[in-house]
């Protein structure tokens, strides 16, 4: 045995000892679990043992068997079973690996390189066998003991987080991850919170048709993360058929928020959609999504405090004419087309122009000015979004 592998292994317990002090740091879940003193022995055996394991098969230029695999994916199970989250599993592999080169750096020296580059060359290989292993033990063991539902909330808060572990879940659930996302956020107005594995089962529902990462976020909304299939302003609905779903699975009216954003910045994407979720209209069965370019009007308008006031008083006297916040929604959608509009709203077009005269006489605005567009529409929004 080298120098190099004989200074390892004199100092493999004092590093051991200092792996379990730098876990009890710097891994919440892991100072939790060393504060009973039988679970931080555990820990103990297992660093000491694989530093010495370490030093062994390297001398003997052996590989892990299959035999050390298993006992690293035990370990990993026992993790997942003692309830450690997805991002701690990975975390610390990458902290043990840190530690590890920390510790062969700190011994060696300048008759050491042909040592050390064989040392450092096994670790690099066996590291990845047996980070693999315990990864497999961790999420064979997350499977039996978490819902879908559960593991998909896991995986949408370790994409938004950028966290490495996330393929390794999206992996395990079967999802295919990409480069670019749009994020939807999808409001249920009034929805009980605290619905446990009801929503569990609703988000699994979802998953069984699409595939996508997707999760309850707060209690009234839901977040999808949908790969981009096409540049947004060619294909804006492109995520109306999982919204649809949704919206069908949840059974309840619904305001959609969506943005686009790269996979590293979905954090900033998901604040976007939830505003744009925020001034959407509310819809019991969606017919459109909204992105910034739909709402830009009532985004602004919401931020002074003042003008949303005049547009909801303007809404209001809408709202006591003969369904005159419906038919201005539709002659608008149809680009004031009188025709289309009538068709669409199932009437007579005089009986359009009629409801058209009433919108004049209650505002004191023509629908079809450029003045008229650009209050109607706004106070309509407003409304429609529940304001």
């Amino acid at each position: 045995m080298s120098g190099l592998l004989e200074q390892l292994m004199k100092r493999s317990d004092a590093n051991a000892r200092a792996e379990v002090k730098a876990y009890e740091r710097e891994l919440p879940d892991y100072r939790v679990h060393a504060e009973d003193p039988r679970s931080r022995a555990e820990m103990l055996d297992y660093a000491v043992w694989f530093r010495r394991h370490t030093v062994e098969l390297v001398s003997e230029s052996r590989r892990l068997s299959d035999e050390d695999l298993s006992f690293i994916g035990d370990i990993g199970r026992k993790r997942a079973e003692e309830g450690f989250s997805t991002g701690a599993a990975q975390r610390v592999l990458a902290l043990h690996a840190t530690l590890m080169l920390r510790e062969i750096n700190e011994v060696a020296d300048g008759d050491d390189l042909e040592e050390l580059l064989r040392l450092t060359a096994w670790f690099g290989e066996q590291g990845t066998r047996g980070s693999g292993s315990y990864l497999d033990g961790y999420l064979a063991a997350q499977r039996l003991r978490l819902s879908v539902g559960k593991r998909l909330r896991d995986l949408v808060d370790l994409l938004l987080a950028g966290d490495l572990s996330a393929p390794g879940l999206a992996r395990d659930l079967g999802v295919c991850l990409h480069d670019r996302y749009v994020t939807v956020v999808m409001r249920f107005p009034g929805r009980p919170s605290c619905r446990g594995d009801h929503d569990d089962d609703l988000v699994e529902s979802v998953f069984k048709m699409h595939a996508v990462p997707i999760a309850w976020h707060r209690p009234d909304e839901l977040l999808a993360l949908l790969p981009v299939c096409s540049p947004p302003e060619e294909s804006p609905d492109d995520a109306l058929p999982v919204v649809r779903d949704i919206a069908e699975v949840v059974a309840g009216p619904c305001r959609v928020g969506v943005a686009t954003g790269p996979a590293g910045k979905l954090p900033e994407a998901v604040s976007t959609a939830r505003q744009v979720a925020e001034v959407a209209p509310v819809q019991r069965v969606p017919h459109t999504v909204c992105g910034i370019a739909d709402v830009f009007v009532e985004l602004g308008v919401v931020r002074v405090p003042e003008v949303d006031q005049w547009l909801r008083d303007v809404a209001r006297r809408l709202a006591n004419g003969p369904d005159l916040v419906r038919t201005l929604d539709v002659y608008y959608r149809n680009d004031m087309n009188r025709l289309r509009a009538a068709v669409a709203l199932h009437i007579h077009p005089r009986t359009l122009d009629y409801r058209l005269r009433r919108v004049r006489e209650v505002t004191a605005v023509d629908p079809g000015s450029t003045k008229g567009v650009r209050v109607l529409t706004a106070a309509v929004a407003r409304l429609l979004a529940g304001a």
